[in-house]
């Protein structure tokens, strides 16, 4: 009598043999973890020490890194706006001709001229020098000063100081100085000596660039023995 083997016992061997397949690759994905996790381990052996050196390091370092980041931090010194609005040259040196086509310079430490006062220059240390046809000279200078260009008209202030090639030389706190007409006047008090002497009064007027000088008000001269001629 033949016996016939049933459905299950048939698909029996087949399972049996899947399951035998298996087993291997499941090893193998284990085997992977269990890499993947050594060589983390690995690198947080070497990640850790590195890291605690540096924080070391850092915390050595710290002081010098402090003191430089205050020196930056530093405020800035700020910027007047103002100051930034005006047109400002340094060393100015201007050139001209009188009404009389004789040459003069108006020059300064610093000129500034503000917007709206186009006709208008503000100077630091200015001075201004003249030269007649015949060669001879007059120097003033101060302070301060204001310069209308247009008009070649300077006022100058404070310790003002007029020179002449003369050898003359006389001390004021203001003077207006007309640049075209080679004029110079003041109503404040001046001083002034020479080879002549001494001489004081309370204003003075200048014309033909020094060739004429008025003092005026109440004056006094102190004339040089040396300097007076005996008949």
């Amino acid at each position: 009598m033949t016996v016939e083997p049933t459905a299950s016992e048939l698909q029996a061997p087949a399972a049996r043999s899947l399951s035998f397949i298996d087993q291997p690759r499941r090893r193998t994905g284990s085997a992977q973890q269990v890499e993947r996790y050594s060589r983390f381990v690995t690198r947080m052996k070497l990640l850790m020490p590195a890291s605690a050196i540096g924080l070391l390091l850092l915390v050595a370092a710290w002081p010098r890194i402090q003191g430089v980041t205050e020196r930056i931090a530093m405020p800035l010194p700020r910027l007047d706006t103002s100051e930034a609005r005006d047109l400002k040259m340094v060393q100015m040196n201007y050139s001209g001709f009188d009404r009389h086509n004789r040459p003069f310079t108006v020059t300064a430490d610093v000129a500034r001229q503000r917007p709206g006062k186009d006709d208008l220059v503000e100077l630091e240390a200015p001075k201004a020098d003249m030269t007649t046809e015949s060669g001879t000279w007059l120097a003033i200078d101060s302070y301060t000063g204001l310069y209308q260009p247009q008009a070649q008209v300077l006022e100058m202030f404070g310790a003002v100081n007029l020179y002449q090639d003369k050898g003359n030389e006389f001390h004021t706190d203001s003077a207006h100085v007309d640049m075209a007409k080679g004029t110079a006047e003041g109503s404040d008090p001046i001083e002034g000596h020479g080879p002549f002497g001494t001489i004081s009064a309370q204003g003075f007027r200048l014309e033909d660039r020094g060739g004429v000088i008025y003092f005026l008000g109440k004056s006094r001269l102190l004339l040089d023995s040396n300097q007076v001629k005996t008949p």
